[in-house]
């Protein structure tokens, strides 16, 4: 299961909505419904799950993205992003 995900392109200025499946020291998958460009770059935020009660803290971060694949036909894609900067 992944974590709410807002991700704002950075060439558009455009929000959307999907969910981080992955996240690794350097990248992370996320799933939505929105196609970005090769090598566009994103700021991300997702929101960690609540833990014992207390809201996670989101992590923040910008992004460029390195692979985008159809994961459910016109639906739902899965975007592979390099983590550039991010927000402690």
């Amino acid at each position: 299961m992944g974590c709410k995900a807002r991700i704002k392109s950075l060439n558009t200025g455009e929000t959307h909505y999907g969910e981080c499946v992955d996240l690794s020291v350097d990248g992370m998958a996320l799933r939505s419904a929105f196609v970005p460009q090769f090598g566009e770059r994103l700021a991300v935020i997702v929101l960690a799950p609540a833990v014992g009660g207390m809201p996670g803290k989101p992590f923040e971060a910008v992004v460029e993205v390195k692979r985008c694949n159809e994961v459910q036909r016109g639906r739902i894609y899965e975007i592979g992003v390099r983590i550039l900067t991010r927000k402690s």
